[in-house]
């Protein structure tokens, strides 16, 4: 029993120690990139992205794009949480999907440099604020949206406010069901003072995006109709943070979409990382062939 009691209490001190190491990292690497750095991460590349702002309301909203070819589809990456634009870097290496699209990616509202640590805890407000980006790039002959995790909640709500405008989307590991992930019981802890106040500000936006997320869900429930894109999905079977089931829920609820699903039976929550180029192929079979004027590129390895 004593032995029990030890191990009981080494696994506590263990669990406690790795949370005040992540606590501490969280701090010290907010998981952003400064325009500077974006640049530097790019420098020799032959196609170079730039790094643009826009104002809307009062908010400021940052994003990253390559330029624009005529005649070339687009595609608009929306991260999760807690993360950035920069997540999507090794998308923007990829010299066979530079050379079939344009590539954007967002700072969603609070995180990376479009105002840091103001949360929006409403997915049809955060629609509301990146659709400027869907208004620049509405005219382009093919317009893509890949959502990751929460950015699938986002995606969503853009694509049910620009149907006919935006042609596919790209669900991977999406929350879209209400209560369809995990919220940890730390969750509700962090929430509460002191210790909100001594969050680090990445985990705290994450942490309130998390908490309203159900609420913030149903409030787009009834407009999945709208959805008239196509839409893939990418889901590993082991996913633990934001279930599997989310599948089934958008399958149900979208009437008036093309549906195809991939799910990974092997997979967690980590495809954009673990699975980049299978998500890059899925995306090179989405998007329609451009002209020859276009620059051609050999495949990053």
């Amino acid at each position: 029993m004593k032995r029990v009691t030890r191990i009981l209490g080494w696994s506590l001190t263990g669990v406690v120690a790795l949370a005040l190491v992540l606590v501490a990292l969280a701090w010290v690497f907010d998981f952003r990139q400064t325009d500077e750095q974006l640049r530097a991460e790019f420098a020799g590349q032959r196609v170079q992205p730039t790094v643009h702002r826009y104002q809307i309301a009062d908010r400021t909203i940052r994003y990253m794009e390559t330029p624009h070819l005529p005649g070339k589809p687009t595609v608009v990456f929306v991260h999760g949480a807690p993360s950035s634009l920069s997540f999507f870097n090794e998308f923007f290496r990829d010299t066979t999907l530079l050379n079939r699209a344009q590539l954007v990616a967002v700072d969603r509202p609070g995180y990376g440099y479009s105002d840091f640590g103001r949360v929006e805890p409403s997915v049809v407000r955060q629609a509301e604020l990146l659709q400027p980006l869907i208004d620049r790039y509405k005219s382009s002959p093919y317009l893509i949206i890949v959502g990751s995790s929460y950015g699938g909640s986002v995606s969503a709500r853009l694509a049910m406010n620009n149907p006919g405008v935006i042609d596919q989307v790209v669900f991977v590991s999406s929350a879209l069901g209400p209560g369809l992930e995990r919220t940890y019981d730390i969750s509700y802890l962090v929430d509460k003072e002191p210790i909100k106040s001594l969050t680090p500000p990445l985990l705290r936006l994450a942490n309130d995006e998390k908490l309203a997320h159900r609420k913030a869900l149903e409030a787009i429930l009834p407009d999945w109709p709208r959805i008239t894109a196509g839409i893939t999905m990418l889901h590993g079977l082991r996913d633990n943070l934001v279930y599997p089931t989310n599948v089934a829920f958008a399958k149900k609820q979208l009437r008036n979409a093309r549906f195809k699903e991939f799910i990974l039976p092997d997979s967690r929550h980590d495809i954009v990382v673990n699975k980049r180029d299978y998500i890059a192929d899925i995306l090179l079979d989405i998007l329609p062939p451009v002209p020859q004027a276009s620059i051609s590129l050999t495949r990053h390895p």
